[in-house]
Order: structure tokens, then C-alpha cells, then sequence
């Protein structure tokens, strides 16, 4: 992979002059906290206690396994693991020896995994065995079967089926070698979105632009060593392993991961291990307010409490600062530039309340008008940015020419308003998709899903407004003459299709046909206004 197809020259000078690039990768920051406290605690997971110095021997000994299944610098290695150690330490295995790491979030299933392992050549995929009753060993057999790449399938905490391999056998000695040199621009990440696409689109990031997100995130939350985080999303997502394994390297603080999100547990492990930070989007923080064992007594060590990744009401950091007492604030990023924009400990509480924050360290963001002319302060337009976090590119270059300007600017397709003093607010999305519990979900391919349906004559896929998911799922459906459905019916339709089950609508409006304006488009806003309140 030529990572100058991805990046121009101009952009790797510009970060480089102002210091920010390149940044340790996480082996190299790992080999730093052997030097200066082994034997501190810093991955708690269940009863695994590890210190960085334990963390470190596996991770050594997963390099050795790794080499003899022949993983080379450059090779495509997926994993879709929960929030488990075994995935930390694969992610810094993975560095270590230069491979190009593609993390797949837990609910995607074998549509998503199987379009994912095609793109990329994927030589090896690591999979749990069960997880929350589902059984990712049938997944991967079958991907396995459909994508020739694929050489192994390692299953992690069961047993393998017959032709895979246990993830415990691939810890053999320890591998005595120093990580593999990188260029500071090379591609080492490929993380998976769903956007206005009806696949998901590849994006691909570096040691660096993870790193300058991590960075980025110590400076804004003014993190260190003394502080304790609660993972309580997947380890899998941009934010999970920049915040929950770069950024604790980083700092040489401690983390505690939760592989299943269950409120009465986080409760119990902020207690019990002195966590310091716990943030997460709108549902989690929902989720520890409305805990039936919720008392403020039991979150006294909390100091921040962010939120991001889905549309934030005000009320709701108004009520974490107010019920859990700690200093909370919004922020606003995507898998292309995964801290845009946040809050500070610092920032006035309105500011935090009302506003997504201003520009991360070393990020530009501006707001243009249709035509790409920058708006005036507290002028509605499409956000777009520039920074160290910003991704190189997407698998599929051809995605390119569309997403970023002449000049190097992601459009994010989100709209905003920057006011007199920087701040951000996020406003709405000029791009097609929902936003459930922090994951995006492509409208367009639920829609492909619908038509394929033998009753569906014509379809439209909205999210309405929901308090506990942030946006539910509704099919708006146009039926074939003398045909019927239910909900009940679409739902099993869509699990045999083997699409993720967040995308399995949760609300079915049967009409007569659907609004469009002149140009045949149909008009979204009509059905999200109509079917709202219902």
C-alpha cells in the first residue's frame, strides 16, 4: 500500500513543522512505560488485573504467534472483538509488527463482514466465539467460505471450530524483537462507517492521526497518570482504541473496560476502582442517571463526564453536572476526525451545555454556504475541518474526490454554526443517516434491504427522535398491489438477509406513496415531521 496515493506531500510538511506529527504508536509508547513504572496497574478486565509490564508479556508473546502464522508489515488483519484485554493487546501486537489493523464494531454480521473482508484482502480475522447469544464462530465460517484471503480464523475465549485456531495458542514465547520502523504516514488503521453509502466505507488512519486524537484528548480532559476510565463502548470504534488504549499508554493511567453496557455495573466498577472518567454517548450517561442503585455517593471520584457520538440534549449535561457532580461537556467528531470540536473542563457551563466545544488542539473547522463560500459567525452551513486527527483518506479513493476539498478539508456533511468566539454547535446533517446509540446507519442501505422485500413496491427509511437510543429505525413503505405486511415480518425478512440488527427498523408506516418534490426525491423531512409525534 502506497500511502502517498492517500496523502499529499503538502499535508505531511504542514504537520510536521508544527510538531504534530509523527506521533509514538502505541508499541512504542507501551516500551516506554516498561522503562519508567512496570509494575503499575493498568488494564483491568473482569478478574485480569494486568500492569503494564504483564500487558506488555502478552503482547510479546502475541507477536510471536503472530509470526508464525506469517503477518507480515502491511497485511490486513480484522478483528471484531468486544471490549476485551485480548483485544488490546492484538491492537498493539498488531502495531508492533506494522500490520494494517481493520477493528469491526461487534453488531456488524456477515453482510457488513463479508463486504469488509472483500475490500480490504483481509488475511486473518479474529472473532469471540459467543457474544450477547450470538455465535461469531458461524460468522466467520462463512465469510471465510465467500472470501479467499481469509488464510485463518482465530476464536477468541471458546472453543474454534474445525480449520480455526484458538486465540490462547498463538501466545507462545516471548518474541525478543524491537517494533517494526513506520512512516509517519503510513496507513496502519482501517475503521469501517457507515455513511451515505449503501456499504460501509473504509477509512483509513495512522500511528499519528490516532496518536494527535489521543494527544489531543490528554490536553482537553488534562488527563494523567492518576486518572482511572470506564470503557463502556466498543473497544472496536475510533474512539474505544484512541481513548481506551493509545491515550492510557499515552499518560501512563489505569482503564477498566465493560464488554456489555449494563448501568447497575458501571455503577459497581466506578465505585470499587476509583474511576475518574466516564463518559460516553447519550444513553450511557442516561443509563447510570436512571440506575434504580444510583446515588451520588457512588460516583464521588468522577471528574468529567463527556458526551458525544450522537445528538446531545442540553438538559442532559445540565443534569450530569448538576446529579453526578462533575465537570461535563459535549464534543463532536466522526471516524474520520474523531475529536473535532469539545468541551473543556474549563469552559462556562453554558457554553458546555449549549455548544459542542471549540476546535481540538491544532484542528480547523469552518462553515460554508452551498456554493463553499465561508459563512459569517452565526451563520447556518456545512462543516468542514482540517487537522492532525483527520483521517487519511478511505479505502476506496474513489470516495476522495467527493469528501475533501482542493485544499485538504473534510466536508463533513454535518451542518453547524461557529459563534463570535469559536464555539461549534452541530445543528443538523445534510447527509442520509441515523444516529442510534452513537452508530451511524446508512438510510440508503436499510432501503436496498426494503426493496428486495417481494410486497414492498416502493421505500423510505427516517429516524425519529427516541430517548433512549437517540433515533429509532421507521420504514416508510409504498406495498405491491394485494400485498401485506407487519412489523413482525420485515423484522425476520431483514435477520435472513443477515444485515446487523440495528438496522432491523423498529417502527413500519405502510403508505400510499411517498411525498417527493419535483425531481422525484422524497421528502424526508415531510415524514420525519409527521411521524414524530406519534
Amino acid at each position: 500500500m502506497n500511502p502517498e496515493l492517500f496523502l499529499p506531500a503538502s499535508r505531511l510538511e504542514r504537520h510536521r513543522a508544527r510538531g504534530e506529527w509523527p506521533v509514538p504508536s502505541a508499541a512504542q509508547l507501551l516500551a516506554e512505560r516498561l522503562r519508567n513504572a512496570p509494575d503499575r496497574e493498568f488494564l483491568i478486565d473482569g478478574t485480569q488485573r494486568l500492569s503494564f509490564r504483564a500487558f506488555e508479556d502478552r503482547v510479546s508473546r502475541l507477536v510471536a504467534g503472530l509470526r508464525a502464522l506469517g503477518v507480515r508489515r502491511g497485511d490486513v488483519v480484522s478483528w471484531q472483538l468486544p471490549s476485551w484485554w485480548e483485544a488490546a493487546v492484538l491492537a498493539v501486537a498488531l502495531e508492533h509488527l506494522g500490520a494494517v489493523q481493520n477493528p469491526i464494531l461487534p453488531i456488524y454480521r456477515e453482510t457488513e463482514v463479508g463486504f469488509i473482508a472483500r475490500e480490504t484482502g483481509t488475511r486473518i480475522l479474529f472473532v469471540p466465539g459467543t457474544f450477547r447469544s450470538f455465535d461469531y464462530r458461524e460468522l466467520a465460517r462463512s465469510v471465510r467460505a465467500q472470501v479467499p484471503s481469509i488464510e485463518h480464523v482465530v476464536v477468541v475465549r471458546d472453543r474454534p471450530f474445525e480449520g480455526a485456531r484458538a486465540f490462547g495458542d498463538l501466545l507462545g514465547e516471548r518474541d525478543g524483537r524491537a517494533p517494526v520502523e513506520r512512516d509517519l504516514h503510513e496507513v496502519s488503521f482501517v475503521f469501517y462507517t457507515s455513511g451515505t453509502t449503501s456499504e460501509p466505507k473504509g477509512v483509513l488512519h495512522s500511528t499519528s492521526t490516532l496518536g494527535a486524537f489521543a494527544r489531543a484528548n490528554a490536553r482537553v480532559s488534562g488527563s494523567s497518570e492518576s486518572d482511572v476510565s470506564l470503557l463502556q463502548f466498543p473497544l472496536t470504534h475510533i474512539g474505544g482504541l484512541a481513548a481506551f488504549v493509545v491515550l492510557p499508554l499515552l499518560v501512563g493511567s489505569r482503564v477498566v473496560y465493560l464488554d456489555v453496557w449494563d448501568p447497575e455495573r458501571a455503577l459497581d466498577l466506578v465505585e470499587k476502582e476509583g474511576v475518574t472518567s466516564a463518559g460516553g454517548p447519550p444513553p450511557i450517561l442516561q443509563g447510570i442517571l436512571s440506575a434504580p442503585g444510583f446515588r451520588p455517593e457512588r460516583v464521588r471520584t468522577l471528574r468529567t463526564a463527556g458526551t458525544g457520538a450522537a445528538d446531545i440534549p442540553p438538559e442532559l449535561v445540565r443534569e450530569v453536572r448538576r446529579r453526578l457532580g462533575v465537570k461535563s461537556f459535549r464534543s463532536y467528531g466522526l471516524t474520520e476526525c474523531p475529536m473535532l470540536t469539545s468541551g473543556r473542563p474549563e469552559d462556562p457551563e453554558e457554553k458546555c451545555v449549549s455548544t459542542d466545544g471549540r476546535p481540538s488542539p491544532g484542528c480547523e473547522v469552518r462553515i460554508v454556504d452551498e456554493s463553499g463560500r465561508a459563512c459569517p459567525p452565526g451563520t447556518e452551513g456545512e462543516i468542514e475541518c482540517f487537522g492532525p486527527q483527520l483521517c487519511l483518506g478511505y479505502w476506496n479513493s474513489e470516495l476522495d474526490r467527493e469528501a475533501f476539498t482542493a485544499d485538504g478539508f473534510l466536508r463533513t456533511g454535518d451542518l453547524g454554526i461557529l459563534d463570535e468566539e469559536g464555539y461549534l454547535r452541530v445543528t443538523g446533517r445534510k447527509k442520509d443517516i441515523i444516529i442510534r446509540k452513537g452508530e451511524n446507519l446508512s438510510a440508503k442501505s436499510i432501503e436496498d434491504v426494503l426493496y428486495e422485500h417481494p410486497a414492498v413496491a416502493d421505500a423510505a427509511v427516517v429516524g425519529l427522535p427516541d430517548p433512549e437510543c437517540g433515533e429509532k429505525v421507521c420504514a416508510c413503505v409504498v406495498l405491491r398491489p394485494g400485498a401485506s405486511l407487519t412489523l413482525a415480518e420485515l423484522a425476520r425478512f431483514m435477520e435472513e438477509k443477515r444485515v446487523m440488527k440495528q438496522k432491523i427498523p423498529e417502527r413500519l408506516e405502510i403508505l400510499p406513496s411517498l411525498p417527493r418534490n419535483a425531481t422525484g426525491k422524497v421528502k424526508k423531512f415531510e415524514l420525519r415531521a409527521r411521524f414524530s409525534g406519534r
